[in-house]
């Protein structure tokens, strides 16, 4: 009669400790699986709050762009070498969501990638059908 408790009292006890690690654990039962964690990873990207990702900052050709540049500021070479990248190591597509409206559906990295491949003027069907895909 006594475990059920003393199991409890152990699962609050691992709850203040992986607080004081800036772990919040809003379930008892979670810090049996998460005190074996040894790496934990998270993105900040707005799947939270919005569902999807998107690309909102571009390091490249060692220049850091505060946001994602168009296809303007790019040599074409590079804007081309981009498109084919993301169009070839991707897997996401476009589908209809309920509303009838395009959407990326699929990995939702892949569709912030190819969101920004969009923009700046890639067409990943057309490269996936140019170039040879290996798995």
């Amino acid at each position: 009669e006594g475990l059920p408790l003393a199991v409890t009292i152990s699962l609050a006890y691992s709850m203040m400790r992986m607080l004081k690690d800036n772990n919040l654990v809003r379930h008892l039962d979670a810090c049996e699986t998460m005190g074996g964690a040894t790496s934990i990873c998270s993105d900040k990207t707005g799947t939270l709050t919005e569902n999807r990702m998107t690309v909102v900052e571009v390091n490249l050709l060692e220049k850091e762009w505060g946001s994602v540049p168009s296809s303007d500021d790019l040599p074409t070479g590079i804007v081309h070498m981009i498109n084919d990248a993301i169009g070839i190591n991707t897997t996401a597509g476009e589908g209809r969501n309920r509303n009838g409206h395009v959407e990326f559906v699929g990995n939702k990295t892949e569709s912030a990638l190819l969101a920004f491949s969009k923009k700046l003027g890639g067409d990943y069907i057309a490269v996936r059908d140019r170039l040879e895909i290996v798995q």
